[in-house]
């Protein structure tokens, strides 16, 4: 019973460093081939062990432009993949043409209005609920030398009601976003590649 709640102890202290290891060869991939506008997708998950060790940490997606092309290249743990061409219609381009309204949006935790009544008072209070596990879609966005991060909790985004009934009032918000129209973009994009076995090692 020891051995694996020390294996797994180990796991969760080693996964972050394995992760800045991929993410690290993005950025040095990135920087010996003098890429300055692009952008870097990945899907961390708190709490979360595989024991495939190509897995160990997720896999990071690199969308950037070029001498005019657009390209894309698949990391993981234990792969470099082949670069890809991409049309000028991908998530890249929809991020370049939308920038000033996705670097100001966030994505808002669940929550409710819930109205108090005492007997001189009326109070509104808003209740809102978050997780300690969760995914995160996670974005990159380096031009030059200026570099964001853009995270958006799965919990957040994909929550609509609550338990006793209560709707969401940030649902709509949150769904009608750029950032969340930039998210579906790049997993549809990753999905289709995945299907027509796109990716293969260098």
């Amino acid at each position: 019973m020891t051995r694996p709640f020390l294996l797994i102890l180990f796991l969760l202290w080693t996964l972050p460093g394995l992760t800045q290891i991929v993410g690290d060869r993005v950025n040095k991939y990135a920087a010996k081939n003098s890429i300055d506008t692009f952008l870097v997708y990945s899907f961390p998950c708190s709490g979360s062990i595989s024991f495939d060790s190509c897995q160990y940490a997720e896999p990071h997606y690199l969308i950037w432009r070029q001498n005019g092309g657009f390209f894309f290249k698949r990391f993981d743990y234990c792969h470099t993949y082949l670069t890809l061409p991409l049309d000028t219609a991908n998530p890249l381009t929809f991020y370049l043409n939308n920038i000033k309204i996705i670097d100001k949006e966030q994505i808002r935790q669940p929550s409710y209005y819930e109205i108090k009544k005492n007997k001189t008072t009326v109070d509104t209070l808003m209740v809102t609920s978050t997780v300690d596990h969760s995914c995160y879609h996670k974005f990159q966005l380096s031009f030059a030398t200026k570099t964001k991060y853009k995270y958006a909790d799965t919990y957040a985004l994909d929550f609509k009601t609550f338990d006793n009934g209560k709707k969401n009032i940030y649902y709509n918000y949150n769904q009608r976003t750029k950032f969340k129209a930039l998210i579906d973009l790049t997993i549809v994009l990753i999905n289709k590649l995945e299907k027509e076995n796109k990716f293969h090692d260098e």
